[in-house]
């Protein structure tokens, strides 16, 4: 499993880090850069990887959504998988937060089953999920 110290990077981050000019793209790239140089201790979990790869397959750009999933698994220390019981904790995070996206469900759920209490995300409907903290890149301060 993971340690404590590590956080959940969201699929937001490196789409952000990857992206136009936007307000969140420099912070991002710096959490990617930081993570990329041991700064951060960061995870993430096998759905962000799809979600990455279907938002740019989508658009029609599954080149740009392969490279980019795959250098966020080459820079996070763990790619963890969804296990049966993060499967049924997502069931009841689902019931508990009924306004929270599955998928996003799920993240927390993964987090939870690894002990990561931290989520580095823009998403601001993290912010009612009582299990989680969520940490904005736009807060980080370098």
């Amino acid at each position: 499993m993971t340690s404590g110290a590590a956080c959940f990077v969201d699929a937001c981050v490196p789409v952000y880090a990857a992206g136009d000019e936007h307000p969140y793209k420099a912070p991002c790239a710096r959490i990617v850069v930081a993570i990329a140089d041991g700064e951060i201790e960061a995870a993430t979990d096998t759905e962000v990887i799809q979600e990455l790869v279907y938002r740019y397959h989508s658009i029609g750009r599954q080149d740009a959504g392969l490279r980019i999933a795959g250098r966020l698994m080459s820079i996070v220390g763990w790619v963890l998988p969804v296990t049966r019981q993060d499967a049924d904790l997502f069931l009841g995070l689902s019931r508990t937060y009924p306004s929270l996206r599955p998928r996003d469900a799920i993240h927390v759920a993964v987090m939870i089953g690894a002990g990561i209490e931290r989520i580095v995300t823009a998403d601001r409907h993290f912010d009612q999920v009582r299990e989680v903290q969520r940490v904005d890149p736009l807060d980080l301060k370098w």
